[in-house]
């Protein structure tokens, strides 16, 4: 039934901006969520894509969003494509800065917006002649439902910033209350200061959790769809740039 429910959902999002992204969805997702929520869930994400207009005013709004909270990065304004550094490219030095303002980018979208530009791929990031980060995405992104991305907040910042009680709080919000074991691990739980990043490991650890979450009964909210989505795009960028970074700093600073 899950592998069916994918199918046509990847069926109905041939062709839009957003299909390809749903390869980097845990296939446990589709055996965790209800149909009805995946259904909803897809068809917003191909109503955003396919409304430019639309997109203008999310790019707009992210970049007033994190201008607001000093994440410094260039949105939708490419430069001329001689001009273009993949950051693959950059100094170690240059590869941390734009890895930890990336994770910025990140968590300032969860902290100052109730919407998220979820393309956070290597490629849609560049840097400049002014060693500027520059960011440009496809239109992929999503309204965040508000009890959601209360829960969310609640759970990075109870986790990063070590507050057991509204880490607590996010967790039963989301209503991952049971087996939140291997959710953790995902966080960084070792050394939040010093995460390597891993995107097999990071798929491993997605369907495990979800896998859990299964066999225990739980439905899970649509908009772990989009999150899901949203944390393998970061995932892919920071293990580009083979380096560890501080998780818990970004959450501060985004905060």
């Amino acid at each position: 039934m899950a592998s069916r429910i994918g199918s046509l959902i990847r069926l109905a999002a041939k062709g839009t901006n957003w299909s390809d992204f749903l390869d980097y969805a845990s296939p446990a997702l589709f055996e965790v969520m209800p149909v009805r929520a995946l259904s909803t869930q897809c068809r917003e994400l191909i109503s955003n894509g396919s409304d430019e207009a639309r997109f203008t005013r999310a790019l707009r709004s992210t970049a007033v969003c994190l201008r607001d909270r000093g994440i410094a990065v260039d949105i939708g304004s490419p430069a001329p494509r001689e001009a273009q550094q993949p950051l693959t490219s950059l100094a170690e030095g240059a590869r941390r800065q734009a890895g930890q303002r990336i994770l910025e980018v990140y968590f300032g979208q969860v902290f100052g917006n109730d919407q998220a530009i979820l393309d956070l791929r290597a490629e849609s990031f560049s840097s400049n002649e002014a060693a500027d980060l520059c960011w440009n995405p496809r239109a992929i992104y999503v309204q965040w439902q508000p009890e959601f991305l209360t829960g969310l907040r609640d759970l990075y910042g109870g986790f990063y910033l070590e507050d057991r009680r509204r880490l607590d709080r996010g967790l039963n919000r989301l209503g991952m209350g049971d087996g939140s074991d291997a959710l953790l691990g995902l966080l960084g739980r070792d050394n939040p200061h010093a995460v390597r990043f891993d995107t097999a490991e990071f798929h491993r650890g997605f369907h495990e959790m979800f896998l859990r979450y299964k066999d225990r009964g739980v439905a899970l909210h649509r908009n772990f769809l989009a999150l899901g989505i949203y944390l393998v795009c970061v995932y892919n960028v920071l293990e580009s740039l083979d380096l560890d970074f501080d998780v818990a700093r970004a959450v501060e600073r985004a905060q």
